[in-house]
């Protein structure tokens, strides 16, 4: 009977342990993208690294390289946090694991995707959308195959137009960071919104962005 009792709580115990470590997202660190779906001058402007994003449940959310560098200049714009990256700029390869859903609502379909630093525009039908300006908007990379250029406005918001097959871009919110020990990592906002935080390699001083993964605008 007692060996019993000790088996079962032993299960308890497991079961509790897992449990607690479902409640969180955690980032794993990955190698370099190898697959050949995404094309080779994409691949070749990456690092030799990555990082793999694991959800609640234990599974895999997405997974992202970043640039080997992405320009910055001193360059101030109103509502942005972020100006000192140019609009249009590469900054890397997204991998979604399963259907997701931006931060508009839209989804968007398993796959490589690249992303692109954006401004939301200033008008009636956007004010209030986002705590600031900033974005990275998803391309499809059937499409947006030269990481080297700065995409203009127009062509980084037809791409992008294209993933979610609507009048929108698939966009997703960047917030600022307000730790930077441990980057990168996931935390939760008090909105409820799964961010995942990290550093844009720029030189030696690139920004600490978060990127809203999980969670929409309000209204």
């Amino acid at each position: 009977m007692n060996q019993f009792l000790v088996a079962l709580l032993l299960v308890a115990i497991s079961a509790f342990s897992s449990a607690v470590k479902a409640d969180e997202y955690k980032v794993e660190p990955i190698a370099a993208l190898a697959d050949t779906k995404v094309p080779d001058t994409l691949r070749n402007a990456l690092e030799n690294k990555g990082i793999r994003v694991v959800d609640d449940q234990g599974n895999g959310f997405c997974e992202l390289w970043l640039s080997k560098s992405i320009p910055t200049k001193k360059t101030e714009v109103t509502g942005a946090n972020f100006a000192q990256i140019p609009e249009g700029s590469f900054i890397g390869i997204i991998n979604f694991l399963s259907d997701k859903s931006d931060y508009r609502g839209q989804g968007i379909k398993p796959g490589f995707y690249t992303l692109r630093y954006g401004l939301i525009l200033q008008d009636g039908n956007h004010q209030g959308v986002s705590p600031a300006r900033d974005f990275f908007l998803a391309c499809p990379i059937t499409e947006d195959k030269n990481p080297a250029v700065q995409l203009k406005t127009e062509d980084l918001y037809k791409f992008s137009r294209i993933v979610t097959g609507t009048g929108h871009p698939s966009v997703w919110c960047l917030l600022l960071v307000s730790e930077r020990e441990g980057l990168p990592k996931v935390v939760k906002n008090d909105s409820e919104q799964v961010v995942l935080e990290l550093n844009i390699p720029s030189g030696s001083t690139g920004p600490t962005i978060g990127m809203v993964i999980v969670g929409r605008a309000e209204g």
